[in-house]
């Protein structure tokens, strides 16, 4: 797979976070089978594409919003663009504080190394948003959430929401591994959503 699409796939990372987090943040519940995928992304330490996302299938969702947003009616996902953005701008910041850094990669370490709770279970996305918000939340400026309030003070709604913001920073992390950059999304935007049209059929990663 070249290089321009896994920078793709890995931006969709981003997208499907941010679309997630507004379902949540707008209806208190979200697509399941995405969130499994990107809240599973963020226990992978590896650089591969292929390798965090086992299928392409994964990334549906992200697919679905990348190609939105590179289109003509980015306005309807203004939102869910504007956590992306804000997530790039945050994985930014995290890079140039080591400390913060080691901090949110030993946690991490720790939750792979656990057997008796899956990624997905209350306890570890109770125990995921707790570490964002003590790392990611405290710098700023703050990603602000809007929504319902009904649901963005509903502590496991909250919880989950900043899971995936922990695993929209791992997807960024992955799409800046692979070469991409925030230029791109303007230069390139004819050539990533061509390469999208490829992309986005219910065909398997083929892993090396």
């Amino acid at each position: 797979m070249n290089n321009l699409n896994n920078q793709i796939l890995a931006l969709a990372g981003v997208l499907q976070s941010a679309t997630l987090v507004d379902q949540l943040a707008s209806s208190g519940s979200c697509d399941t089978k995405g969130s499994s995928a990107s809240l599973a992304s963020i226990l992978s330490t590896s650089t591969k594409v292929e390798e965090v996302f086992d299928a392409q299938s994964q990334l549906s969702i992200g697919m679905k919003a990348l190609r939105i947003a590179l289109g003509k009616q980015t306005k309807s996902i203004q939102t869910v663009v504007f956590y992306a953005l804000s997530l790039i701008n945050l994985e930014k910041k995290l890079m140039k504080n080591p400390a913060l850094l080691d901090t949110i990669t030993t946690e991490i370490n720790a939750l792979n190394k656990q057997d008796f709770f899956e990624i997905t279970h209350g306890n570890s996305i109770a125990r995921l948003g707790e570490l964002y918000k003590n790392t990611l939340g405290e710098l700023n400026p703050r990603i602000m959430v809007k929504g319902e309030q009904t649901y963005l003070s509903n502590t496991r709604t909250a919880n989950h929401i900043r899971a995936l913001l922990l695993s929209g920073i791992r997807a960024v992390s992955l799409w800046k591994s692979q070469g991409g950059k925030t230029w791109h999304l303007i230069v390139n935007k004819r050539k990533m959503l061509a390469a999208i049209d490829t992309l986005d059929k219910p065909i398997y990663l083929v892993k090396d």
